[in-house]
């Protein structure tokens, strides 16, 4: 496999200007001072990871506008939280245990997080003191509906992670369909959208969430976001080996220069796909899809505004990335996209994705039985 230094990363494809809530510094601020409270920042190595990641940025811009003030704040306290747990967890998997350490790891967390009564104790952890005080905040500002969506994807999340620890394992066999059905799952992209919806002031009603365009145009949008994590996390990254970038080269005997190209190809196939089952949806969408499917474009353009300027993907810890003043460069965008194919890929886990262009709010998605 070719060395991780070796291509051009190609600019991205999002035609929708980037956006801030003009909460992002407070919500940082806070969210640090919390961190802080549990003795997260006390660790120099612990407290660069928070600095680096700079998660109050990152849903600044995926979240500009905000109708719930205090839930933003909590989640961005929560999403510091999940990024900790995705670093000191699955990136130092020998340091926890290996994999059944991580899965004893991730059942403690999820037991602690669907618990309302869960009694703290000073034996317990900082990170568990902190969860136990996050998801109390939760509850109190968020319906059970919201509170309970988030617990399923955050399990999701685990479950997805899992996975690609033993993928990783088995690189050489593992099928284009099946990595993506894992990324979708470890990437987090379900839960982006439950702590987005979350910020609106009205609940998304649970039959909207079931509708299969509705489904499909939500994870559309997540696997969007797990692709651009492929690339602009490569450099970082690749050591893991589960990316598509990697998966290509396995699967097809690709170059590294050809995996990356065509990994922006089938990403910018799964954009304009969003793009459209979007704005079909906006159409006749009730208020709180409406918030939900605009703020979620915004959301694609501000997670890669983050990777390609947070000290986390590039190393560079300045001053102008910690103000969150920094954006991408003009040149990391493209006015088109890489591929003007609209076809469904050969992929059947998502290929039916496709089937609801043109398909009202709703309606039931078509029999595969002849």
């Amino acid at each position: 496999m070719a060395s991780s230094s070796e291509f051009t990363l190609p600019p991205f494809y999002c035609p929708l200007p980037a956006a801030r809530s003009p909460l992002t510094e407070a919500a940082g601020a806070h969210a640090l001072e919390w961190m802080a409270s549990y003795g997260f920042c006390d660790v120099p190595a612990t407290r660069d990871r928070i600095h680096d990641a700079q998660v109050h940025r990152l849903l600044g811009l995926m979240v500009p506008r905000v109708e719930n003030e205090e839930v933003f704040l909590t989640l961005t306290c929560f999403a510091n939280l999940v990024l900790l747990a995705e670093d000191l967890l699955f990136d130092a998997s020998p340091l926890t245990g290996g994999l059944s350490g991580i899965i004893e790891q991730a059942g403690r967390v999820m037991r602690v997080m669907e618990s309302p009564g869960y009694r703290a104790s000073a034996a317990d952890d900082p990170y568990t003191l902190a969860l136990v005080d996050v998801m109390s905040r939760m509850r109190a500002e968020s319906s059970p509906a919201r509170v309970g969506r988030l617990i399923h994807e955050m399990r999701r999340c685990f479950a997805g992670a899992i996975r690609g620890i033993n993928a990783v394992q088995h690189l050489g066999k593992l099928t284009e369909d099946q990595y993506l059905s894992i990324r979708l799952d470890d990437v987090a992209g379900h839960l982006t959208v439950v702590i987005i919806e979350m910020c609106g002031a009205e609940p998304l009603a649970d039959d909207t969430w079931q509708s299969p365009a509705v489904l499909a145009c939500l994870e559309s949008a997540g696997m969007v976001g797990a692709l651009d994590n492929d690339l602009f996390s490569y450099r970082k990254e690749s050591v893991h080996d589960l990316n598509l970038i990697n998966v290509l080269q396995e699967t097809r005997g690709l170059s590294l220069q050809q995996a990356v190209d065509e990994t922006m190809v089938v990403r910018d196939r799964v954009m304009q796909l969003f793009l459209r089952l979007r704005d079909e949806l906006l159409v006749s969408a009730p208020r709180p899809l409406r918030y939900l499917l605009v703020q979620l474009g915004q959301a694609l353009r501000g997670h890669v505004e983050w990777g390609l300027t947070a000290p986390r993907h590039t190393g560079a810890h300045t001053v102008a990335a910690s103000a969150g003043e920094a954006f991408a460069p003009a040149t990391c965008w493209a006015d088109s996209p890489s591929s003007t194919d609209t076809s469904p890929p050969d992929y059947p886990g998502i290929s039916w994705w496709w089937d609801q262009i043109g398909r009202p709010h709703g309606a039931p998605a078509p029999s595969t039985r002849e």
